[in-house]
């Protein structure tokens, strides 16, 4: 029974009626969430080369680092991600800059939990959302 329920759980995680978890309106740090799973990362531009990463609960409260961790790419380049009070700081070299056009890879885990890797679709906008989806607040 528990590994029905862990694959009935996975597909509406991964249909696309599942996608409303927030992609079309900023989160309270004035960034664009992505749900990877039981939590939320919230993203927030910092200086051309810089995101900072706020891992959000459920309810897009409680920003936490404790027991977690946050890897990012771009292209083939690794963001060096380092925890500070209440988000992760990630930094790229210098020479990369955020505000083009590429692909945003972000593998977080939460207090333990693992989230799937979501892409961010460079430069960062809100996602456009038709009539069907429900708002998240």
């Amino acid at each position: 029974m528990m590994k029905f329920f862990l694959v009935v759980l996975t597909l509406l995680i991964l249909s696309p009626q599942s996608h409303a978890h927030g992609e079309d309106e900023l989160g309270p740090h004035k960034g664009y969430i992505k749900m990877p799973g039981s939590f939320h990362t919230e993203l927030v531009p910092f200086k051309k080369n810089k995101m900072k990463v706020y891992l959000l609960d459920i309810d897009w409260k409680n920003p936490s680092v404790n027991r977690s961790q946050v890897q990012m790419t771009y292209n083939k380049s690794q963001a060096d991600c380092k925890s500070e009070k209440n988000y992760f700081m990630c930094s790229f070299d210098k020479s990369i800059d955020l505000n083009k056009n590429g692909e945003l890879k972000v593998l977080a885990e939460r207090e333990n939990k693992k989230g799937a890797e979501v892409i961010y679709i460079l430069p960062l906008k809100l996602e456009k959302m038709n009539d069907s989806h429900s708002m998240h607040h």
